[in-house]
């Protein structure tokens, strides 16, 4: 087995979605500069309520993974990125069970941070479960291996794959705000409040995953 090589970028969220990352197993953290709304690869600029962001400064930026947008606040999320190689053992060619080791990791950090015990905090392995508003916010859905803690989502998951490696987007949210969907993005109809488990020491929770991912 491999080495995990681990990196703590801060830096932009738009140089770090930008960034080209070696196809090697390394976990890499981003701590972002200034708040950022995120949108998917195939999600247009047309829902983003352009005028809103501007005025409160709000970096808006696409990420090269699909799924729905991801407001990151300032200093109220944890971002880290998962990285393995196409010939590494965690390799799935099923787009969907190659991530359940990822929220595996995820839901045993959390349990050994006390967030919540092991068996309260559930990886999902079954297919996509859509919300009327999925497309558009990734909180706003279930997708495979995501985790949850009493219905409520704890862990999103994005995942980009190319013929070399597979890069696995996780965000985890230490403060969450529906309001802030609605300022920031356009809809046809009224957004209804999300559900998301707020989850805090963040740090922790990024170290130990760090090192249950170095000792396995």
């Amino acid at each position: 087995m491999s080495d995990w090589r681990f990196t703590h970028l801060r830096d932009s969220a738009e140089s770090v979605h930008g960034r080209d990352l070696p196809a090697e197993r390394a976990i890499w953290r981003a701590s972002i500069r200034e708040s950022a709304l995120v949108l998917g690869s195939k999600q247009g600029s047309s829902i983003v309520d352009q005028k809103s962001c501007d005025a409160d400064r709000i970096l808006v930026v696409r990420r090269r993974s699909g799924g729905g947008a991801v407001f990151l606040e300032l200093d109220q999320h944890l971002w880290v990125d998962l990285v393995i190689p196409c010939d590494d053992e965690l390799w799935k060619d099923d787009v969907g069970r190659a991530m359940w080791w990822v929220g595996d990791l995820w839901a045993d950090a959390l349990a050994a941070c006390e967030v919540a015990d092991r068996d309260q905090l559930k990886v999902h392995r079954g297919g996509i479960e859509r919300s009327s508003f999925f497309d558009s916010i990734c909180f706003g859905g279930l997708g495979p291996g995501e985790v949850t803690l009493n219905g409520k989502k704890v862990v999103g998951i994005s995942q980009r794959r190319t013929r070399e490696m597979a890069r696995f987007q996780c965000v985890v949210h230490r403060r969450w705000s529906s309001a802030a969907y609605r300022k920031y993005l356009l809809f046809e109809n009224e957004l209804p409040d999300i559900a998301v488990a707020e989850v805090s020491g963040l740090n922790q929770i990024a170290d130990t995953l760090v090192e249950l991912a170095t000792s396995r």
